[in-house]
């Protein structure tokens, strides 16, 4: 969906262009659209009013969306009795659509907002309204052709799954077996369009008036509206999933469920039905009756909770490290357990997938399990988006005269920035290491120790890559996961575990020879095909690159110069 504005004034060249539009991306500039009508005024400006792209039933559409959101945050507001964390929770619960998912996302980022909330929020992974079966129905029917009655030899019409996004219902296909359908929910893509910039508007405000700490809470809806958008095409996450099967050919204590091609569609996916599986979820529920049903489960089922929780975040560090693909959203609703002590996986419409970077945090983590925290800082710096890491090479290489200037300047930032971060690191993770030995050490969380440590980041001009940041929010659901499962459970064990399976030379190795695979992929794809438009786009690309990295450095620089004595003196030297 997108609105245009109208007033658009263009002084291109010798003139200002201002172009302003609001998608669901927000408020920003734009490409002057075709449907756009010019009044021209001599040879230096132009004036002009924007048609109003929008379909009226979508403009309609928004307004009653706009309205219901604001009427239900008006009657929370107006209950005083209920708690902040609880208004919270029934907003996100009441407005459905996105904002569910939403509220699902922020119950597992501690590092964003408060425990308490995030504890609250963890209810709305089980809270979701169902939808109604002729609803569910029409939806196959518009996109298979025929109702599920008629293409399945058997299908119940009661969904035993409900999420934001879809339902999922049980069935047989024609030879008999047994498969599950994941039906995406009628109008949900309205919905979220519509919602994606509605959560700006609110992730805006919440930044503005700095009602949660830390990170900002827009990047969250950025990258929230992104995988979004990924899960509303069931043909993605279909291919998700089988190359997630394909990395666990080789570990069988892994199970990612088969999904049926030739049966799914955008809107529909078919996938296997396991057999005597235990969704992690429901666990947990039961252990919060009943602590002894860890006990039950190893003797009914061979199932060793404990062990499990380990295995879990082996599991994930392996996906990540050794695959470079990886689930992404591993909370309790997307796993299962099965007989045979084996870890499943569902919902593959959040992956993450990460090249060269993960040698760099492979060290960072090596160094952190290892309590080697000068290595750690070391490597850490990899990730300075200044003059600090990769783009200073490229600064080196395209202006190397310059780069001399500043050699000595840079050198010594690298000096002060390291023996800083160590004692910084140092400190953050220390009381972690020794409260570990402690009754109490369950305070100080991954969640909270990792939070701290990307924070501590940003205080050295180090912005961690997005896969990387991801990959941090993925490790403390696993270990939230994995502490509920096994009390005393220690991540530090547990990525020590990952380590004696793959020493860190031999994970090296492994990830070299896949960065390598991936970069004889790409020069086999050539720019030799490109047109000339296309190669001046790479160049203006280049150049870009070149200017931000220059800025950065500048910026950096200008930074340390402030508080270090040695910076000004070689500065003005």
């Amino acid at each position: 969906m997108e609105i245009y504005y109208a007033l658009h004034l263009d002084l291109r060249r010798h003139f200002i262009y201002l172009d302003f539009s609001f998608d669901s991306h927000g408020f920003e500039s734009a490409h002057r659209p075709r449907n756009f009508l010019f009044l021209r005024d001599g040879d230096y400006r132009y004036f002009g009013v924007y048609r109003f792209p929008l379909e009226m039933t979508n403009w309609l559409f928004f307004l009653k969306r706009f309205w219901d959101i604001g009427w239900i945050s008006i009657r929370l507001l107006l209950k005083r009795k209920i708690t902040p964390e609880v208004r919270l929770r029934l907003f996100f619960e009441q407005s459905g659509g996105a904002f569910t998912k939403l509220g699902q996302i922020l119950s597992l980022r501690h590092d964003l907002i408060p425990a308490r909330y995030a504890n609250e929020l963890l209810n709305l992974l089980s809270r979701v309204k169902v939808s109604s079966y002729s609803a569910m129905r029409q939806v196959f029917i518009d996109e298979v052709g025929q109702p599920p009655e008629v293409v399945f030899e058997k299908f119940e019409s009661k969904p035993i799954a409900s999420a934001s996004i879809s339902q999922v219902y049980r069935a047989q296909l024609p030879d008999g077996t047994p498969v599950v359908v994941k039906i995406q929910r009628s109008g949900i893509r309205q919905i979220f369009e519509t919602d994606f910039l509605l959560a700006r508007w609110l992730g805006r405000g919440l930044g503005f008036f700095r009602l949660f700490n830390t990170f900002q809470i827009q990047d969250v809806v950025k990258e929230f509206i992104t995988w979004s958008r990924r899960e509303l095409d069931f043909r993605e996450e279909l291919t998700n999933s089988q190359i997630l099967a394909r990395h666990s050919e080789n570990h069988p204590r892994t199970i990612i469920p088969r999904a049926y091609a030739e049966w799914s569609t955008e809107r529909v996916l078919v996938s296997e039905d396991m057999a005597e599986i235990f969704s992690v979820e429901t666990v947990l529920k039961e252990l919060e009756k009943n602590p002894k049903y860890r006990d039950e489960l190893l003797i009914s089922h061979s199932i060793h909770a404990e062990e499990l929780a380990y295995y879990f975040v082996f599991d994930i560090m392996r996906q990540y490290f050794i695959d470079g693909f990886f689930h992404a959203d591993p909370h309790p609703a997307n796993l299962f357990f099965a007989s045979g002590n084996r870890l499943g996986y569902f919902d593959f419409g959040i992956v993450g997938q990460v090249g060269k970077t993960r040698l760099a945090l492979l060290r960072i983590i090596y160094g952190i399990a290892r309590r080697d925290l000068a290595f750690s800082s070391k490597h850490f710096l990899h990730f300075a988006k200044t003059a600090m890491a990769e783009e200073i090479d490229l600064f080196k290489l395209k202006e190397p005269d310059t780069y001399k200037r500043y050699a000595k300047v840079v050198g010594k930032l690298e000096e002060i920035m390291l023996d800083n971060l160590q004692l910084d690191l140092e400190g953050i993770l220390t009381p972690w290491y020794e409260e570990k030995t402690l009754p109490n050490y369950q305070h100080l969380t991954s969640s909270l120790v990792f939070s701290r440590i990307l924070l501590k980041t940003r205080d050295y001009q180090i912005y961690l890559p997005r896969e990387v940041v991801i990959f941090f929010r993925t490790l403390v659901i696993a270990d939230m996961v994995a502490v509920k499962l096994a009390p005393g459970f220690d991540i530090i064990r547990a990525l020590n575990a990952f380590f004696a399976s793959y020493p860190l030379g031999v994970a090296e190795e492994l990830i070299m020879a896949k960065t390598q695979e991936i970069k004889l992929e790409e020069a086999a794809d050539s720019t030799a095909h490109f047109s000339f438009e296309q190669l001046l786009e790479v160049k203006d690309a280049e150049k870009e690159q070149l200017g931000a990295a220059k800025e950065r450095l500048i910026n950096i620089i200008s930074a340390y110069a402030e508080d270090y004595e040695e910076i000004r003196q070689l500065l003005k030297a």
